[in-house]
């Protein structure tokens, strides 16, 4: 394949800023969806050919990675997986931030004002829109072949992003799958640029477009032979691996196995899984095993709003270094203990935890064995002061300043994963075994799987959460699976602090499937204030589908 690199990243910085200035203007206007360019750069500068549209295309990966709303922690996509996708999950527990408790407990579903659920549905439209100004001024039928073949490479670019981020608004603001069988309400389907007032899809019309979107990206990526440069470093450029990765997610939001298993297949062809030591050197960096990232350039940090601010051990903001992010001890029972992987884990022994009575609730320890082994061992993983607790977790480690680093929106792990889990729906024990051992082996070559019915169903889920530990997916996961939230304290042979790990006596778990809105978030009022076709409240059916009156 050609590779079009379109120019060094750091020579075209000031282009991409300009094509920034142009699209993202939304956090400076009285409507979220304003299009009004806050610089003299017009459409026909930037699409006045396909060398210039890249840069375009390059803003919307910077769009990932950018602060919001002026609020510490809303850096795009490492919010959506932080906020969204871990705090309220059962992997992760925020050491003792008691400040976190609604969010961790899933209490601002139903709030349509509250800021850490509206600037998910903020930052995946704000992709969106410029995507579709980008697919508005593709240019199609030139007589100029090459020139024409660079524009397919601009446009499946574009789709993808659009696919990428209708995907993820799914999975919050809409049901699971099985609740209505697609005909639960979706999403504002815009697939252009305009400010016209629009209804909600339902769930099967949103996937609809996110398939079409796909189906065409990969059909333009075959056809017009051109690639991402194969550096390690640009990818956080879309591509044909990226299209089938987008596609194996979505596919397994809808319960579609098949689909899930032709895609995983496709976006993992080109990637191995990493080795241990690529595992512990901090995620921060891509390697052999990342499919697509999150853009990070050193020259423009987020600083203290970044994800590693929140979601490290090694970063110097006290976010961070106070309220480090913790594995829950649930997590890493059911793994060998001969996997590698447990080693950036701060796991203490039954001598060093002593009498889980005297445990204080989040597990903060201060002095004694533990701490002194985890202030020589992880050294070099955490911040001088950070706070220690039992199961701290060290796999992001802060690349450099005070909280850079790119993190993995898709690994060739989790294609695994999803195929597994789709050969699990369809019966296919075999298969499922074959990937277990595939994802484990590379960290403990003596795992082997012969479990199978709901034990290896239960001992794929638990790899899954363990592999995919701080990577945006615990919620998610549960959400899909149907699975209650089951925190266990101290005394009950876990390690959540109580203020998380409330029980709700109806479900007998700490809240169930149906809920917390069954763990759907109401759309926001920067939505229905400017919209008057959409409503906070979705109107279901006595058989569960959405009334659309």
């Amino acid at each position: 394949c050609n590779h079009l690199t379109f120019g060094k990243m750091k020579k075209i910085y000031n282009i991409v800023s300009m094509a920034i200035l142009l699209f993202c203007t939304a956090a400076c206007s009285d409507s979220y969806l304003e299009l009004s360019p806050e610089s003299s750069v017009s459409d026909e500068v930037i699409f006045e050919n396909a060398d210039a549209a890249q840069y375009a295309v390059n803003g919307l990966g910077r769009i990932m990675s950018t602060q919001y709303l002026g609020t510490q922690g809303y850096n795009g996509e490492g919010t959506v997986y932080a906020y969204q996708g871990e705090y309220p999950g059962d992997v992760i527990q925020k050491g003792s931030y008691t400040g976190w408790q609604n969010l961790a407990k899933g209490n601002y579903f139903t709030s349509s004002t509250n800021s850490n659920i509206h600037v998910t549905w903020y930052y995946y439209y704000k992709l969106i829109r410029n995507a579709n100004q980008i697919l508005d001024n593709c240019k199609t039928g030139l007589a100029n072949v090459a020139e024409q073949r660079k524009w397919d490479y601009i446009k499946a670019q574009a789709l993808v992003y659009r696919a990428y981020s209708y995907t993820m608004l799914s999975q919050l603001y809409s049901r699971r799958w099985t609740d209505a069988d697609g005909l639960q309400r979706g999403l504002v389907l815009r697939t252009t640029v305009n400010n016209d007032e629009m209804p909600c899809s339902t769930m099967a019309e949103t996937f609809e477009l996110i398939y079409h979107d796909l189906d065409e990206a990969i059909s333009l990526f075959t056809s017009c032979g051109y690639d991402r440069p194969v550096d390690v470093d640009k990818r956080w450029m879309a591509n044909l691996d990226v299209a089938h990765a987008v596609y194996s997610r979505a596919a397994l939001i809808r319960n579609d196995w098949q689909t899930v298993i032709t895609h995983s297949q496709e976006a993992r062809r080109n990637y191995s899984i990493m080795t241990p030591d690529e595992y512990k050197a901090g995620f921060n960096t891509a390697n052999q095993e990342w499919i697509w990232e999150v853009f990070e350039d050193d020259t423009q940090p987020v600083h203290y709003y970044s994800f590693y601010n929140y979601m490290s051990a090694s970063c110097l903001g006290s976010a961070s270094r106070t309220y480090p992010p913790c594995i829950s001890k649930q997590i890493v029972d059911p793994i060998d203990p001969a996997d590698k992987r447990l080693a950036i884990y701060a796991i203490p022994t039954p001598e060093e935890v002593g009498d889980v009575s005297k445990v204080s609730g989040s597990g903060k320890v201060t002095k004694g064995d533990f701490y002194n082994r985890v202030k020589k061992e992880f050294a070099g993983r955490i911040y001088s002061t950070t706070t220690i607790f039992y199961y701290l977790s060290t796999k992001f480690i802060v690349k450099s300043g005070t909280g850079d680093g790119c993190i993995p929106i898709f690994r060739a792990a989790e294609m695994m994963y999803n195929e597994a889990e789709a050969q699990y729906r369809l019966g296919n024990e075999q298969a499922v075994r074959a990937l277990l051992e595939q994802t484990v082996k590379p960290y403990n070559a003596d795992y082997t799987c012969t479990k199978s019915g709901d034990s290896l169903w239960e001992e794929l889920k638990a790899y899954r959460k363990f592999d995919l530990c701080n990577e945006g997916h615990s919620w998610f996961d549960l959400k899909r699976w149907g699975d209650p939230m089951v925190r266990k304290t101290w005394a009950e042979g876990g390690s959540w602090a109580t203020y998380f790990a409330e029980k709700n006596t109806t479900t007998g778990g700490n809240y169930g499937p149906a809920d917390k809105n069954a763990w759907t978030a109401v759309i926001p009022t920067m939505e229905t204030n400017y919209n008057s076709l959409v409503s906070n409240v979705e109107k279901i059916k006595s058989d569960g589908t959405w009334d659309r009156n």
